[in-house]
């Protein structure tokens, strides 16, 4: 009885829940590469890196292997956004879906400040836009659209 408890808490502890994305894309671009505008008003920049198929925000995880749930269009980069007037770079990670306003890139970034959530549809071949937050009041909030660098 004890194995069989431990084993539940362990499969437990690999669920996550977050709000959805979206379903996940179909057909996805390809958007590796430099893109920059603006967020809250200020610079921000980002450069993905990355883009593969991972698991999404949500369903049963044992380990790093995916039991039950989603598998998305993924980024992962950097991303340059302006806290307390400076320019900080922070690791992110996103998934691509789709929604009723077509392809929506989700981002998180994760620092020792806190959370920063962005959502950008896609807008066209090189342009995103849409909003994000910060979960601490004096990162960027507000209104974000970036376009792809050439």
């Amino acid at each position: 009885m004890a194995h069989l408890m431990l084993v539940l808490a362990l499969a437990l502890a690999g669920c996550t829940t977050a709000p959805p994305v979206g379903a996940p894309a179909v057909s996805a671009p390809d958007l590796r590469g430099s893109w920059t505008g603006t967020w809250g008003g200020e610079p921000f920049a980002l450069l993905l890196t990355e883009q593969t198929i991972g698991p999404g925000e949500s369903g049963v995880m044992l380990g790093p292997w995916p039991l039950l749930g989603e598998r998305y269009p993924a980024v992962t980069g950097v991303m340059t956004s302006t806290i307390r007037g400076e320019q900080v770079s922070t690791q992110v990670r996103g998934l691509l879906g789709q929604t009723g306003a077509g392809l929506v890139l989700t981002l998180r970034a994760h620092s020792a400040a806190g959370e920063q959530r962005v959502s950008l549809r896609l807008a066209g071949r090189d342009r995103l836009q849409g909003s994000g937050d910060s979960q601490y009041r004096w990162g960027p909030q507000g209104p974000a659209q970036l376009t792809r660098a050439r």
